[in-house]
């Protein structure tokens, strides 16, 4: 028996990436006066304002002003420089952001100065939506930053968000395969686990632990976008074993399994092999399962209340065609995979 039912892919969004991880090394407080370079009265007084500046707009203004008025203390410029870009990196308003990104630029103009802030600049255009603008100043800056992994995962990620709220034109979108080769680039630096040198070991574990996942659940949106389904289907197992409980994840590998025992069902109806019934229950068994987790991950998140009900409904019809009358152990397979 063939059972005519196809899922529908849910319209998930993939978790937007976070900010660009700044270097946690850096100082986003600023540091006493007194363990400072000596400062003139004068100076002191602007740093003061400087610190106690109520935004970063202010923040930025008074520090660009302190290095033109105050042109001979070169010793304070690295720092207020140090200050301000993580004071920018750290501004949620990404039309904000990007306007002090481009003052520091403009104001900053040693070398190396403006690399510290590009990472800001780029976060903001992207928070901003302003994708030609983030992936102009992205190619610019990994020319001369390979191993940048936080500014190619952020660009990466966001890029495969747009192409997956593009549908079937989102192969097509001119930044498609920049988003794939920056997804492929952080994807390799965390795989060999390259820290970059100011990033603490702590917080390098939780980013890669965390985001590995969701790099290859975004190459696996790709390649599913461009119908390369058996390798997408790879890379969402791949996320799946670092994260077994991610909805969108899941969801991609209960479609792809499903496409699978569709193709095995059609093909028993045609030629009527006792080895591809078998192989079609397998299959099927194996969307029950992903299914199950699906409902389990789902439940009691309101948020996710249409989905779990779909899941639910899925799993239902599924396992009723498989174990007739055996709701009490499709229960028990559910509660099996909820989070302890």
């Amino acid at each position: 028996m063939k059972l005519r039912f196809m899922l529908t892919l849910l319209a998930f969004a993939l978790c937007a990436m976070p900010k660009f991880a700044a270097l946690v090394s850096a100082q986003d407080k600023p540091k006493d006066a007194a363990a400072q370079p000596k400062l003139s009265d004068d100076e002191a007084k602007h740093i003061d304002k400087m610190n106690k500046a109520a935004t970063v707009a202010e923040k930025a203004k008074l520090g660009i002003e302190f290095i033109k008025k105050f042109k001979k203390n070169t010793a304070y410029r690295p720092k207020i420089a140090e200050y301000l870009s993580n004071q920018i990196f750290n501004e949620k308003d990404p039309v904000a952001k990007v306007q002090a990104a481009q003052q520091f630029i403009a104001a900053f103009d040693q070398p190396g100065e403006a690399d510290m802030v590009k990472p800001a600049l780029i976060d903001g255009y992207v928070n901003g939506g302003k994708f030609d603008e983030a992936f102009s100043e992205g190619e610019k800056y990994i020319a001369t930053h390979a191993d940048d992994v936080f500014v190619a995962a952020a660009l990466g990620f966001n890029g495969v968000l747009q192409i997956q709220k593009q549908g079937e034109q989102g192969a097509k979108w001119k930044h498609a395969k920049a988003s794939n080769d920056y997804l492929t680039k952080a994807v390799e630096l965390l795989e060999q686990d390259k820290k970059p040198e100011k990033t603490e070991k702590e917080f390098w574990n939780t980013y890669r632990n965390s985001w590995l996942p969701k790099l290859y659940q975004g190459q696996g949106v790709l390649l599913y976008t461009t119908k390369e389904t058996a390798k997408s289907k790879e890379l969402f197992e791949k996320a799946f074993g670092f994260d077994p409980y991610d909805v969108t994840t899941l969801n991609f590998l209960v479609s792809i399994c499903n496409e699978e025992y569709m193709a095995l069902a059609q093909k028993y109806q045609t030629e009527k092999k006792s080895a591809l019934m078998d192989q079609a229950l397998v299959k099927m068994d194996e969307v029950i399962d992903y299914l199950a987790r699906a409902v389990a991950a789902t439940e009691g998140d309101t948020k996710l209340v249409p989905a779990n009900t779909q899941f639910k409904d899925q799993l239902k019809q599924y396992y009723d065609f498989r174990f007739p009358g055996k709701a009490a152990e499709m229960q028990a397979l559910v509660d099996k995979y909820k989070k302890k």
